[in-house]
């Protein structure tokens, strides 16, 4: 005997903007109702040609951050708007984001009236007996056989029974990669449709940027229109190329100076993935910036061909429309944002490029340059420094370089430092990172040095003077943010202490153990006492 009872279930997240529907659904559960309801396991796929077909995926990675995340995508079919690649919350599984594959596909086929027979392709390597194995862990309420826990994603699960009640439904395994082809073939398709809508829409926006960008506009570093004339400031064009073979999106940038200023420009490669012509657009803007902040300018203007990035500054880079989303690239706004606080005045000027001109065959030959360079990776090896590469034995010191003797807090010898060859004079008691180190360099470059020996007592404190300040490595290259595209603490002083090390050369020795003359010298430093806080 069957008692029915109505079941209000809710839905996954998915393309519909229905939040509910209902199935009537049998108490007891059997085998027999399953089968009620499902083609026959025997079906071969030349006769399920009414079916609608729907392919299915889930996986899960660890971002660089170490969380884990599941995503699942489903794909109807090319240009179909219920195509898409969702999140599932942190710490799920492939298996739980594979399960919810299959649901959401459920779901959305009961939003069509008549619901349609079903046939779900899947990358679950069990999915083959999925519905007889719902019917078997129904009846224990989805616990284990022994009764002393519940199922992994026993939810899922759950949601997965009542949904099939009532379909004509069909499940088949089918990988979603191979050794051969390792790219999950169900998101390519998914990704194939949607960047093809994101470059119509994105030409259209373009489009509509470059009617309300007049060529001539110029803005100034806070967005607005700017006001005081800029004919005697330094002018520096920027320009991006990009290549498509086969697929393989690549793109080249450069600067360039009219006066000859700072080797008159650079050609990069860009790196960073998505590589799109907009964020390589970005990244020249930044890297005009740089050449400009190194130069020590006051003022700058930087002339750009790009409608978008005009568009985006001047709006703060959110964009006034129905959705009001922001644009994109919002780390490289973050880090224009900083260049531009660290100059006096800011223009930025757009103008059309012309390939028959001088200027404009410069910047293409320069772009082109960009192209051709090796697409070189991320490097991170200042991470894997080890002291022995930073450090060099007293026995190889040469003849008239100062000796600098660097004594870290905590130790039962004075804080501070002290010059060896000036023995008239006493040692200075500080501390602090990168204080100290700063006013080393200071009275380095008073003395007229261009290189010095600082004997240190703190092999973290080397590591990170030399792995974080040499010529484009970590901090700078990001500028001055960390890995999370955060300010890093004591910026500004980092950057002083990295200014000052292009004029001063560091060799740097370690004190191991400290010797009898590490202790004389120590003993000119006094004391260091602890400013008191009024």
């Amino acid at each position: 005997m069957f008692y029915l009872r109505r079941i209000l279930l809710p839905q996954v997240p998915s393309t519909s903007t229905r939040t509910f529907f209902q199935v009537s659904a049998a108490f007891t559960y059997s085998n027999e109702s399953i089968r009620r309801f499902t083609t026959s396991s025997d079906q071969t796929e030349e006769h399920l040609g009414k079916f609608v077909r729907v392919e299915t995926t889930g996986y899960s990675f660890t971002d660089p951050n170490g969380k884990r995340v599941a995503k699942y995508g489903i794909y109807w079919g090319k240009d179909d708007p219920r195509n898409g690649i969702r999140t599932l919350p942190d710490g799920s599984s492939n298996i739980a984001a594979m399960l919810t594959a299959i649901l959401e596909a459920i779901n959305i086929a009961r939003e069509e009236d008549p619901t349609p027979s079903l046939l779900i392709y899947s990358d679950l390597t069990s999915c083959e007996t999925l519905l007889r194995d719902l019917s078997v862990w129904a009846k224990r309420d989805f616990y284990s056989r022994n009764h002393a826990m519940k199922l992994k994603n026993a939810e899922i699960l759950n949601e997965l029974f009542v949904a099939v009640q009532g379909l004509h439904l069909k499940i088949k395994h089918r990988a979603t990669n191979t050794p051969e082809e390792p790219i999950n073939r169900v998101t390519s398709a998914i990704l194939e449709t949607a960047n093809k809508k994101i470059k119509e829409k994105t030409e259209i926006q373009v489009d509509k940027e470059k009617e309300e960008v007049n060529v001539g506009t110029t803005l100034d570093k806070t967005g607005n229109l700017a006001k005081e004339e800029s004919q005697n400031w330094q002018k520096v064009y920027v320009a991006m190329r990009c290549r498509n073979n086969e697929g393989f999106v690549s793109a080249g940038f450069c600067t360039h100076w009219l006066d000859g200023s700072t080797a008159r420009g650079k050609s990069f490669r860009y790196a960073p993935f998505p590589v799109t012509p907009f964020r390589a657009e970005l990244a020249a803007i930044e890297e005009a910036l740089k050449e400009a902040v190194d130069a020590e300018l006051e003022n700058v203007t930087i002339v750009t061909s790009s409608a978008h990035f005009m568009s985006g500054w001047r709006r703060r880079w959110v964009r006034t429309s129905e959705d009001h989303v922001p644009f994109t690239g919002r780390v490289f706004y973050e880090r224009i944002c900083d260049l531009c606080s660290r100059l006096k005045q800011v223009h930025f000027r757009y103008e059309e490029e012309d390939s028959e001109s001088e200027l404009g065959k410069e910047l293409e030959k320069k772009c082109n340059q960009g192209l051709s360079y090796a697409l070189i990776g991320k490097d991170t090896s200042e991470y894997e420094l080890q002291i022995d590469d930073l450090v060099r034995e007293k026995e190889y010191r040469q003849d008239g370089i100062p000796v600098v003797r660097l004594f870290k807090t905590g130790t039962d010898l004075n804080a501070g430092y002290v010059w060896e060859d000036d023995e008239k004079k006493d040692g200075v008691s500080c501390c602090g990172t990168p204080a100290v180190l700063i006013r080393i360099l200071e009275e380095a470059i008073d003395r007229n040095e261009d290189a010095i020996i600082i004997r240190a007592d703190s092999e973290k404190l080397i590591k990170s003077f030399e792995a974080h300040l040499e010529v484009f490595t970590v901090w700078r290259r990001n500028g001055w943010r960390n890995s999370q595209h955060k300010r890093i603490g004591k910026s500004a002083e980092w950057e002083k202490a990295w200014k000052l090390k292009q004029k001063v050369h560091v060799t740097w020795e370690i004190m191991d153990t400290i010797d009898d003359n590490d202790r004389q010298q120590n003993e000119r430093i006094p004391v260091y006492e602890k400013r008191s806080v009024l």
